[in-house]
């Protein structure tokens, strides 16, 4: 059985070595700011508009375009999983995808802020507006990124009471008493 991150790793996956299987995804999963994950959310931000001058310099047009690459284990052969391990990888699946569609609402959300703060921005010169919305884009980026972060931390115990990882982990705990 095979585990797929997108195009970022292939890890074998055998039902009888849930621990092993874990070590795989932490191992080869991918990067989060330095970290191993399960799965991750890659988002790629750009902006759109137009300074326009008139009696004051303001932003026409002004959008933030981000694209979002969401990175999901999966399994080549889920057939192969037994009825309760199956049910217990499904629900983690599931969970990890919620977890990271919520990421990219986050950013969404970030986004639009700033959206409406740009869109009421204005300045007698253009440079100084320039320079004025370059630095709340990147407060906004550098704001986001704290609210992933507290997601993640929040996240993070319910991560550690979900079936598969109570499995994953108390399969790991049998394993290290037999040592």
């Amino acid at each position: 059985m095979k585990i797929t991150f997108g195009l970022l790793a292939t890890l074998v996956f055998l039902p009888s070595q849930a621990a092993a299987e874990h070590m795989a995804m932490v191992r080869r999963g991918p990067d989060v700011n330095g970290v191993n994950a399960y799965a991750s959310t890659l988002a790629t931000t750009s902006q759109t508009g137009r300074l326009m001058l008139g009696k004051s310099c303001r932003i026409d047009g002004y959008k933030v375009k981000i694209d979002f690459v969401i990175n999901l284990p999966r399994l080549s052969k889920e057939g192969a999983l037994g009825g309760s391990t199956k049910a217990q990888w499904n629900r983690f699946k599931s969970f990890l995808k919620v977890h990271e569609e919520t990421h990219r609402s986050i950013w969404m959300s970030c986004a639009r802020n700033l959206e409406a703060k740009i869109r009421t921005l204005s300045n007698p010169s253009c440079t100084a507006l320039d320079s004025q919305a370059s630095k709340l884009f990147a407060k906004m980026r550098a704001d986001c990124q704290k609210k992933h972060a507290a997601f993640d931390a929040a996240e993070q115990k319910r991560l550690l009471k979900h079936p598969f990882v109570k499995l994953v982990f108390g399969a790991r705990t049998k394993m290290a008493r037999k040592n």
